[in-house]
Parts: structure tokens; sequence; C-alpha cells
């Protein structure tokens, strides 16, 4: 009885002790348990695991939310410095919208949700929803709403859910769910080949360049050039850090995902995004219109990614069994 009553004891201090690191997640400037340590600095969002930087979710005073640094498998930033950072040697200062790590749209109810220029929507970071750290994974939840910069009203909103996973070999999964709602009417998300969830990725991952050695391949077997505009299930740049050792960034679309398997607006510059909404600029022959959608007043829309960073090729990596395993999880 003794031993019954003892396990009893442990089993509830386990689940009082995740019940009390989610709970307390939206007050709390700093949260801990398993490795991972989330804390807030400089009004973004870090994520340590084992003391090391992982990532931070920037918010504060910015037309979108977007993580920078992402630090992958081999100990080195993925993601080009600029424009958080400028000067950085062999870096391009073009586009000054891709930001690292984010999440946009080129035209909802006809506004300029992705580059940053005057007239451009804003994303607004309106509240962290908690924060989550169980077996090994840290998950944070957020809300955001999107703004029409000439009224200041809100158009849209949306809820994001980012979880993150160290494997035992220093690969990282993050995982991304994000819900578009029509909160205040019918939301028009227009065909562009401008959106949606991406990453710009250093110049040694590039394909063209005068340091790129990048490379692509596509779930569907394309190559490199190959791979713009097209459908698959995943999608895997790979290439050398600055020290030689190869590392990879694959972005896996999920079976229950909008219009999966998406188009992939994969760039020879290292722009790299899912895009459901650009399937008129991206297929030959297809009306200008035909990736249009309308998500009615009331209802929503779910985006479902998974962004391996991972060492080595996409074959050394194994990335299509990685791909397999996450959607049957």
């Amino acid at each position: 009885m003794k031993c019954q009553k003892y396990s009893f004891r442990k089993i509830i201090s386990a689940l009082l002790t995740v019940w009390s690191i989610t709970l307390c997640a939206s007050h709390a400037q700093q949260i801990k348990g398993n490795g991972w340590t989330v804390m807030q600095q400089d009004g973004a969002w870090q994520f340590r695991y084992r003391g090391e930087l992982v990532t931070a979710y920037q918010t504060k005073n910015v037309l979108r939310p977007y993580f920078y640094p992402l630090i992958g498998p081999t100990g080195e930033g993925v993601t080009r410095n600029f424009p958080m950072k400028e000067g950085v040697a062999d870096e391009s200062s073009d586009h000054p919208h891709h930001r690292s790590l984010w999440f946009g749209l080129g035209k909802v109810n006809g506004i300029d949700f992705w580059h940053e220029k005057e007239g451009a929507g804003k994303i607004v970071f309106t509240g962290l929803k908690g924060v989550q750290i169980r077996n090994q994974t840290v998950t944070l939840k957020t809300a955001d709403d999107w703004i029409d910069p000439k009224s200041g009203l809100k158009i849209m909103e949306d809820r994001r859910e980012f979880s993150f996973h160290k494997k035992p070999n220093g690969d990282l999964n993050i995982d991304a769910t994000i819900t578009l709602m029509a909160t205040t009417g019918d939301v028009k998300i227009e065909d562009d080949k401008e959106g949606a969830f991406a990453i710009r990725t250093t110049p040694l991952l590039r394909l063209k360049g005068p340091v790129a050695k990048g490379h692509i391949l596509t779930s569907e077997g394309l190559k490199d050039n190959d791979a713009w505009g097209k459908r698959a299930k995943w999608v895997d740049y790979y290439g050398p850090d600055s020290k030689g050792n190869t590392y990879g960034i694959a972005i896996f679309d999920h079976p229950s995902s909008f219009r999966h398997p998406t188009w992939w607006h994969a760039r020879d510059y290292g722009l790299f995004t899912a895009n459901p909404f650009g399937q008129g600029h991206f297929e030959k022959g297809a009306d200008k219109h035909t990736g249009d959608h309308t998500i009615k007043n009331g209802e929503s829309l779910i985006l479902k990614y998974r962004l391996l960073l991972h060492h080595g090729t996409t074959q050394e990596a194994n990335v299509p069994e990685a791909y397999e395993l996450w959607v049957n999880e």
C-alpha cells in the first residue's frame, strides 16, 4: 500500500509541476524545465536549451513578429542577419522585409502584409497565451491582430502555436500551427507569390552568389531551381556552414494544412517559403486569381508546418522518413 500511495503522490506531483509551468507562463519573466529556459528580454521571448540560445521571438516595435537569431545544429545561425544586423560579411542587403523566420501574406483584403514599405499592413502581437514545457518540448502560444494601416482597424486575427524539440544529436524540430481567423467580417486572401511561412537562409545556403554552396531537394525529387513554384510535401535546403560542416533546413507541410501539398516559393538567393495562396502565379497558364481564398466571417483556416534543422544532407538526415514519422504521430 505504501508503494502505491507513493506512486500516486509522484504522479500528482508531476502533473502539478507541468500544470504550474503552463499556468504561470503568461505572468512569469522566466520559465524553466527539462533543459529549456524561456525568458522575456528586450521585448523578445528567448529560448535556451541547456543554457545555449536557440532562438528569440521578436515582437516589440516590429511590422510583424519573427524569430531571430535561429541557431542550427552545428552551432551557427542558419538565417541571414540583415536587416537586424548590418554589415555582416558576404550578406546582401536586398529585401529588407526578409526577417530570418517569419509569417506574412502578400495581399489580404487588398493590403500588403509582406513587404515593409509605406502603406503596408501591420501584424501586431497582442499577447502571450501560454508557455508549456513537457517531455523535452517547449510550446509557445501567441495572438496577433492584422491591422489596416489607413483605418487602424483590425481586419483579421491569428493564433500561433510554436513547439521546439531538441533531438539527442542536436537537430531541432520547430512545429508551427497558424490559425487565421475572420473575426470582423469576411477576409479575402488573394493569389500572390509573396508568402507565407518563410525563412531567408545564410549566404552559404544560397544557390547563387559569391559564397553560395547550397542545394535544394523536394519530396518529388526536384532539385535546385526546378523546385520553384512546384507542389511538394517537403522541401530541404542543405549546404555547409562557415567551418564546412553540412547541415540542412527542411520545411514540412502537414496533410491537414490548407491546400496540402503546398506550393513552394523556393528561390536561388535563399528565400524559402511554403505558400498555399500562389497557384495563379506559380503555375504556367493558370488564372492569376486561382489561388484566391475567402475566410467567411466567424470561420478560420489552419496552416501547419514543421521546420527541421538537421545535420548532413537530405539523404544523410533521412528527411523523407522524418516527414513520415511526423505526419503519423
